[in-house]
């Protein structure tokens, strides 16, 4: 299923603020070849080969409801309508039947709770397509950051949830292909009970094996369905992917899955907050992040619920009754950014005085002037000053310089919050799967560097399996290079690797070129603009500049995702 990869002009797949062999062939010979010795014997069980483990106890609550099933054409003509064609590689050669799930899971504290999500399913529509039908490859889903506490991924009936792009992105390019996908919504959004959300934890791993679980379920149910039956089933072949929180979920969850000896096929994670110390650690000496507002009272409320009063003096006074609870809602966020809840950007005071830690840091510049206020500021100061104080007591292995081979992080920390960091951090992990990473040197919300590239470089000294870091972003190839900053990095077998690193080079000029355009094009607007009103060309300059950057911080991150995406679909072929 080699695919081209058309522009992506949009990003639907992350929020921004806009997946038995008890009896081998082999011990079958060695039976035969002893059978006087009795191998067939129930009392002997000298040549039992262990079950394999379970990988969860979930179980489904409700019977799964079939929301909405799609021809092949009239999935396309969805996808056109809602403005998404160019995100969706080719085609789909499939129909697909969507399945809305309910399931047993746990909270971060062990509490009994639910989950919900999608199981989306190719059918064939009478069209004897091979790849519609039979024993098809499973395609784990993990979703990106979200505040939309009613986000729906099974919602293919609603054009009006949050998540409706989003699943139909993945349903057109992989279900419409002939995947089996199965998309958890998390505990705390949708329909669970549970009154928080786990967020970039290494618990939400066993969350989407537990999803996994109830969506195999769940196709054996929709076999016996009636109104909408299938021949669909599982095969062998388990694919994982995500993007943003989603990439940090679907290593989390690769994890989990080898944890119980048995790994996925390939696994394909982008832009995920991987090294969070290292990640946090950047953040907190001033490398501010856009969405930070949002995705850190998101951390910290899951880890407050996870670790039990973590969160006192973190927030500012202005801020401290609001933030830590706010997020998942369904209340607008600007609209709580009006309302003065949560600041729209601004995470750090800017003068900060009295504190020799923190005025021996960088000062800000223009570019990261958005994370900073004297007046409308998220964190603490004083937190920050004790933040800051423990990164230096207790070093991080990559931020903020990289220690070679396997840039290690801090053995320990005498801060609670930077403590659930470092046991949810995952750079130690060393893979059973071959695995695709993929991000952009620019992300202005999920650090490249810290995250993706210093993953790889671990990975490069440490790692068995074969990996590829594929960069997205061209624009800057020349300089980055000085610093030994590579684009494409592989141990990827050469097989392989030749399809991967083609695909690689197209899509990467793509998003560049289609990004090179986009802040173009803002950049010309605003300068237009600006002359017509009489500013002189120095300051059209600057306003042209303004707007560019301000594009480049809104859309960046988001614009990656289905790049992204389409490079992993390639990866992913080559282990089909």
């Amino acid at each position: 299923m080699s695919k081209t990869n058309p522009a992506h002009p949009l990003s639907a797949l992350t929020q921004p603020i806009r997946l038995s062999k008890p009896f081998t062939l082999t011990s079958l010979a060695i039976c035969s070849s002893l059978v006087l010795a009795g191998c067939g014997n129930d009392s002997d069980n000298i040549f039992a080969v262990d079950e394999p483990e379970k990988i969860s106890e979930a179980t489904l609550i409700d019977a799964p409801v079939v929301t909405k099933t799609f021809t092949a054409a009239e999935l396309k003509a969805a996808v056109a309508t809602a403005g998404l064609s160019a995100a969706v590689d080719a085609d789909p050669i499939c129909g697909i039947t969507v399945q809305y799930i309910n399931h047993t899971t746990k909270g971060l504290k062990g509490e009994a709770t639910n989950a919900t999500g999608a199981v989306i399913l190719p059918n064939n529509e009478g069209n004897n397509n091979k790849d519609c039908q039979g024993e098809r490859p499973i395609m784990l889903y993990a979703h990106g950051t979200t505040p939309v506490q009613n986000y729906n991924l099974a919602a293919l009936n609603d054009p009006e949830n949050a998540a409706y792009e989003t699943a139909l992105l993945i349903a057109a390019n992989f279900a419409g292909q002939g995947d089996i996908v199965i998309a958890p919504n998390y505990p705390g959004y949708d329909k669970s009970e549970l009154d928080y959300a786990p967020y970039v934890t290494l618990q939400q791993g066993q969350q989407m094996l537990d999803g996994l679980h109830a969506g195999k379920l769940a196709i054996e149910k929709l076999a016996t369905n009636k109104a909408a039956p299938t021949k669909v089933k599982a095969s062998d072949k388990l694919f994982i992917t995500g993007y943003s929180q989603g990439g940090y979920v679907a290593m989390a969850a690769a994890k989990a899955l080898d944890d119980k000896g048995q790994p996925a096929t390939a696994v394909s994670p982008a832009s995920g907050p991987y090294a969070l110390t290292a990640f946090a650690d950047s953040i907190m000496s001033g490398n501010v992040i856009f969405g930070g507002t949002v995705f850190l009272p998101m951390l910290t409320r899951s880890y407050d619920n996870e670790y039990n009063n973590l969160i006192k003096g973190v927030y500012a006074d202005k801020y401290a009754e609001t933030a830590p609870n706010l997020f998942p809602t369904n209340d607008n966020l600007v609209g709580l950014f009006f309302a003065g809840k949560i600041p729209t950007t601004q995470l750090f005071q800017s003068s900060p005085t009295g504190y020799d830690i923190l005025e021996a840091l960088p000062a800000p510049t223009p570019k990261n002037a958005f994370g900073f206020s004297d007046k409308t500021y998220l964190f603490n100061t004083d937190f920050r000053a004790k933040y800051v104080q423990d990164m230096q007591s207790n070093p991080d292995g990559i931020y903020p310089a990289f220690t070679a081979p396997n840039g290690a992080v801090p053995v320990k920390s005498n801060l609670a919050v930077r403590k659930a960091f470092i046991d949810n951090d995952l750079r130690a992990y060393q893979p059973k799967s071959p695995m695709l990473l993929c991000g952009g040197n620019q992300d202005p919300s999920v650090t490249y560097d810290v995250n993706a590239d210093a993953q790889a470089r671990i990975w490069k000294s440490t790692a068995k399996q074969p990996f590829a870091l594929i960069d997205m972003d061209l624009s800057n190839q020349e300089a980055r290079s000085e610093n030994d900053k590579s684009t494409y990095v592989t141990t990827l077998p050469p097989a392989v690797d030749k399809n991967v690193r083609a695909a690689a080079m197209a899509i990467q000029e793509k998003f560049t070129s289609n990004l090179t355009t986009l802040l173009t094009n803002t950049y010309q607007v605003a300068y237009a603009e600006a002359i017509e009103k009489g500013k002189s060309v120095a300051e059209a300059q600057a306003a042209g500049q303004t707007a560019s950057y301000t594009e480049q911080l809104s859309s960046y991150h988001g614009m990656v995702a289905p790049y992204c995406l389409s490079a992993a679909t390639v990866f992913f072929d080559q282990y089909r």
